[in-house]
């Protein structure tokens, strides 16, 4: 089962719900500190602003600060960026203040947005750490060495006593109030309504966090292998794709040739940016170490410029063990506008095609057959060409991934080099691939099946004969679920009067997971009856055999007879395609959102 992500930038989009999934940068394995907490005091540091001035954090002292992490490349930063700037406005006659610092960036880049971008967010006192992303001081950005930051956007909330209020990760729009409920615990008068949601939302993040620390815990008294046996079309025992990358020099390297008789860690990173030093450390010497055992550990720099890789990569690579080889695809191509909100139809559309066109020949994603993933990843391959395995991640906590691996492909590992834990093959066999099912077609009677609320009493669609249903089949995990929920709620509570109702059926998910994340979200979502299908990720799971749903959210329009008269896939904001679908089951809908409806259908259609 797959998230349904942005219709509009296809092979490389991600989707913006409350935090980067994963902070895509290059940081420490081994964190200097556990995040910065309510309580703590907020250290000193230094920024630079576009004029190269320096900034101290202490130059705000008597204010409430809002420090905000931010990133050019983080799209949930960008998206984020309205909301901030409309708290800064709202509370700036009580000297409250946002300085929004960038990190593991780089200055050329925050030099250019900054100033294409100042005026859209005037209240927000715009800076960027000098330790850029690829220098030799990288590591000691403030973001990480004295906050602890391991994904953005994160904001901290700080008194005027310098005190820490609250930390808060990720930033969920308009709807997240937990910003304005930590400046009330700073002394800033806020709405009372406000500050209850916030403190909800809070207490909500607080709990993620522990149950997320939990399963910490629990995985290290019982770890499951973090390497796969199959990627994409790279699957065990089968070769793998030859290709052809570029040398230091510049000259043609054929993979094939490079590797032939060895076995091989292929080590895909990112050109646009210098490796850690204790990641190259470590599969240097392990390079040196197995190299007599015919073990050939090779660094591929995709995803950027030829000038990136000369400047982060060429200088060190006559250093090391192993050969470090540039991709020819390059840099992807660059957005006709600033913001996705300037593009025109076309422009994205165009945009797309070029994309589409750019990974193509991309070599780690025709490697793989299409599929991209986050780098660092290595691909680990036998003497024979073989694929054996391929895991994320890479300097020493990879060891136990490599090590696995390597033992497979029959090298000897020394004593400090063994895996705490030898999985077996039947551990890590891949499952086969679910069959397809036909999504349910329109016209058809939708097909009845029980699922249990969050009490466990048993839900079923027949239970709402005689209304319009909208079945919506989502997740927890699933971040565009969770992104359309706002939406569906206000559907659900305009309509409701005309016997509209939601029911939120939750596949491919655990039912503790479930009913801890009804319990937390349940009071935003009034007017959405949820439920949980007992099948979980089972074959017979009802989205699965019954529906045909192969991604989320998926919502099927059922009409007063219980007959399937529409299909909405995903969300994009703003869009009225959910309103206009349910004129189409005899509900009363006004008729700009009809034709506003068929108008966004239209732009889906333009943009594929």
């Amino acid at each position: 089962m797959k998230s349904i992500h942005s219709l509009v930038f296809g092979v490389f989009s991600c989707v913006a719900t409350l935090a980067c999934a994963q902070m895509q940068m290059a940081k420490a394995v081994n964190q200097p500190i556990a995040t910065l907490a309510a309580g703590a005091v907020a250290p000193d540091f230094v920024m630079h602003d576009i004029h190269d001035q320096q900034v101290r954090l202490s130059s705000f002292k008597g204010k409430v600060v809002i420090l905000d992490f931010w990133a050019t490349w983080c799209g949930p930063c960008i998206a984020s960026m309205p909301h901030t700037n409309a708290i800064a406005t709202k509370y700036a006659d009580q000297e409250v203040v946002v300085v929004a610092s960038g990190t593991s960036d780089t200055i050329a880049m925050f030099k250019k947005w900054i100033p294409a971008n100042q005026a859209k967010y005037p209240k927000l006192k715009f800076v960027f750490d000098p330790n850029e992303r690829g220098s030799t001081t990288f590591e000691q950005r403030a973001s990480s060495k004295l906050y602890g930051v391991t994904g953005i956007p994160t904001q901290f909330v700080i008194g005027r006593d310098g005190v820490i209020t609250a930390t808060i990760v990720g930033n969920g729009g308009e709807e997240d109030a937990r910003t304005e409920a930590a400046l009330a615990k700073a002394g800033v008068k806020v709405e009372a309504a406000r500050v209850v949601a916030g403190e909800r939302q809070l207490k909500a993040a607080a709990e993620e966090e522990a149950d997320r620390l939990a399963a910490v815990e629990a995985e290290k008294k019982n770890p499951k292998p973090k390497f796969r046996e199959g990627f994409a079309q790279l699957q065990r025992g089968l070769p793998v794709p030859d290709f052809t990358a570029q040398a230091i020099d510049g000259s043609a390297v054929k993979f094939s040739e490079l590797t032939k008789g060895k076995t091989v860690v292929l080590m895909v990173c990112s050109a646009r940016g210098a490796r850690p030093d204790d990641m190259v450390a470590f599969q240097d010497a392990w390079a040196r170490r197995y190299a007599d055992q015919g073990v050939l550990f090779v660094e591929l720099a995709s995803y950027g410029s030829r000038a990136d890789f000369d400047k982060y990569h060429a200088p060190a690579a006559a250093k090391l063990a192993y050969p470090v080889l540039f991709d020819p695809a390059g840099a992807p191509p660059k957005p006709p506008k600033e913001s996705m909100e300037e593009m025109t139809a076309e422009d994205k559309k165009a945009f797309r095609e070029a994309n589409r066109a750019h990974y193509s020949k991309v070599i780690p994603m025709a490697f793989s057959g299409g599929a991209m993933a986050p780098v660092p990843n290595n691909v680990v391959i036998d003497a024979q060409g073989k694929f054996l395995g391929f895991y994320v991640g890479s300097g020493p906590q990879s060891a136990e991934s490599l090590g696995n691996l390597l033992l497979r492909a029959g090298v000897k590992l020394k004593p400090e080099d063994m895996p705490k834990k030898i999985f077996s093959a039947e551990e890590t066999k891949e499952k086969p691939p679910e069959a397809r099912v036909a999504m349910l077609k329109l016209g058809a009677a939708a097909p009845d099946f029980i699922a249990t609320d969050a009490t466990g009493k048993a839900v079923k669609i027949s239970d709402y004969r005689g209304k319009v249903v909208i079945l919506d089949f989502w997740a927890t995990w699933c971040g565009p679920c969770i992104a359309s929920m706002p939406h569906t709620q206000e559907v659900a509570a305009h309509y409701k009067n005309q016997g509209v109702v939601v029911l939120a059926s939750c596949t491919s998910d655990d039912r503790k997971k479930f009913d801890t994340w009804v319990k937390r979200n349940q009071a935003q979502y009034p007017d959405i009856n949820f439920s949980h299908d007992p099948q979980e990720r089972g074959p017979d799971r009802a989205s699965h055999k019954l529906y045909g749903v192969g991604g989320i959210p998926q919502q099927f329009i059922i009409d007063r007879d219980g007959k399937v008269v529409a299909l909405v896939t995903g969300y994009l904001k703003g869009e009225a395609i959910l309103d206009a679908a349910l004129a189409k089951a005899g509900i009363k809908v006004d008729a700009a959102l009809i034709a506003k409806g068929a108008e966004d259908l239209k732009q889906r259609e333009a943009m594929r």
